[in-house]
């Protein structure tokens, strides 16, 4: 019986023969093939070979040389043996070829805000004929996760990838830390009478930012100088975020003084018709003459006559005054004078 066998060698720096049916190469390597026969069998006197995925793709020599595979995948090599009596004999392997260089392993330090930690690390470097081992030096790992790929992380602590295959080896360490969460305390709700200015802290730490509402200040302390709500939202150097608000109340009685004269002649003071108010919200005011024409209205708390209607100046004399308020304390007042136009 004939019989036909080959050898194939794997060069990266040298030639290597190895005597073997299949063979694990990097990408971008070439193999030297060897025919021969086992003892016995008639001497072989011509060779067709066929390289899938191999460059030159086909030889005739009887141990072809230098046969490069520029691309991973799996690929069948075949030599076809003419014998010196006329009949052939074909024998076949396979040639896995791999990727060559490692990919920078994705996985880097992180800090997490939650302690609830619940994580997928990932080395990357998802090729045929690659390997991974993880490991901790302060967690205990279990045995069937450290050979993934992947590793799910429920502590934090370090974390080491090897990745490796027979064409390279690369690494990497990381450490997943609970990040530093601010503790922001502004106190309890506040009253204040007629806007004092209040000093707010957020609190002090290393690499701390600080955000106001809704002042926009970016400072560990502002002076709130109105009655509102005050939210500070401070960042640590880790990314973690907290916030806390305080309402300053304004508890002070509403003022409010209704002048009962005016002089809009273009000389200060006393151009312009308006009460005097504090610790109120809102107001309506509407002023008519003698003949009872509204002469003038307004719902700005700011709002005042110019002693003009319908864009003329309006004639001296006495004007009645109806003036709707509603103080900081959610209490209606309504107030009726007589205002008198000076010229």
């Amino acid at each position: 019986m004939l019989y036909l066998c080959l050898t194939i060698g794997f060069l990266v720096d040298q030639q290597a023969f190895a005597q073997t049916p299949s063979l694990i190469i990097c990408k971008g390597s070439s193999v030297n093939y060897k025919e021969f026969n086992e003892p016995g069998s008639l001497p072989s006197v011509a060779w067709a070979w066929k390289f899938q995925g191999g460059n030159p793709g086909t030889s005739s020599a009887r141990e072809p040389q230098n046969i490069n595979y520029p691309d991973t995948g799996l690929f069948i090599t075949e030599c076809t043996s003419t014998f010196n009596n006329g009949t052939t004999s074909t024998k076949s392997v396979y040639v896995l070829v791999i990727w060559a260089a490692p990919e920078p392993i994705p996985i880097k330090d992180t800090s997490l805000c939650n302690p609830a930690v619940s994580l997928t690390l990932n080395a990357g470097n998802n090729h045929r004929g690659w390997s991974y081992h993880w490991t901790s030096s302060d967690v205990d790992l279990s045995a069937t996760d450290t050979n993934n790929r992947t590793l799910g992380v429920q502590k934090a602590g370090t974390y080491n990838v090897k990745v490796y295959s027979k064409c390279a080896v690369t690494s990497k360490t990381i450490t997943i830390k609970l990040g530093e969460v601010p503790k922001v305390n502004l106190g309890k709700d506040q009253f204040v009478c007629r806007n004092t200015a209040v000093g707010l802290d957020a609190g002090s730490g290393n690499g701390y930012k600080y955000q106001w509402a809704p002042t926009n200040e970016n400072t560990q302390t502002i002076m709130a100088t109105t009655a509102g709500t005050y939210r500070a939202t401070v960042t640590s150097a880790d990314g973690c975020s907290a916030y806390d608000e305080v309402n300053l109340i304004d508890s002070c009685p509403p003022i409010v003084h209704i002048p009962n004269t005016f002089t809009p002649n273009g000389a200060s003071p006393n151009d312009l018709y308006r009460p005097y108010l504090e610790g109120f919200v809102a107001m309506e005011m509407r002023i008519y003459n003698r003949w009872g024409e509204k002469v003038f209205e307004t719902l700005d708390i700011n709002g005042a006559w110019d002693g003009y209607y319908q864009s003329k100046e309006a004639p001296e004399g006495v004007y009645v005054c109806l003036i709707e308020l509603m103080g900081n304390n959610g209490f209606r007042q309504v107030h009726k004078t007589d205002i008198t136009l000076l010229r």
